[in-house]
């Protein structure tokens, strides 16, 4: 499984149970190599104890079903809290009601 082994994740990282819910908004930040970023925001469909699934439907703050490239993915837990290359960690969307 990589650099770490599953125990060595659960040990490093919250249970997505207590960090996100079904349903939640979440977002993250992509930066290609020439240092432009882009926004995705999408809703998390699916949660378990090693990943969840998220359907991104919005980017840089417009709807784009369909023209976003990958509209959905499977995060697994390393990925959500520590991000990787190319991706920031997934995290809640920030809204009014939380400010």
């Amino acid at each position: 499984m990589g650099e770490y082994g599953e125990k060595d994740n659960v040990r490093r990282h919250p249970s997505l149970y207590d960090a996100f819910e079904l349903g939640d908004r979440v977002e993250r930040i992509f930066q290609d190599d020439s240092g432009q970023k882009k926004v995705y925001k999408g809703i998390v469909l699916a949660i378990d104890k090693k990943g969840m699934e998220i359907y991104w439907d919005t980017k840089d703050g417009k709807y784009k079903p369909g023209e976003i490239g990958i509209d959905f993915t499977r995060c697994h837990l390393k990925e959500i809290f520590d991000g990787n290359q190319l991706y920031s960690p997934i995290r809640k969307e920030k809204n009014y009601q939380d400010i």
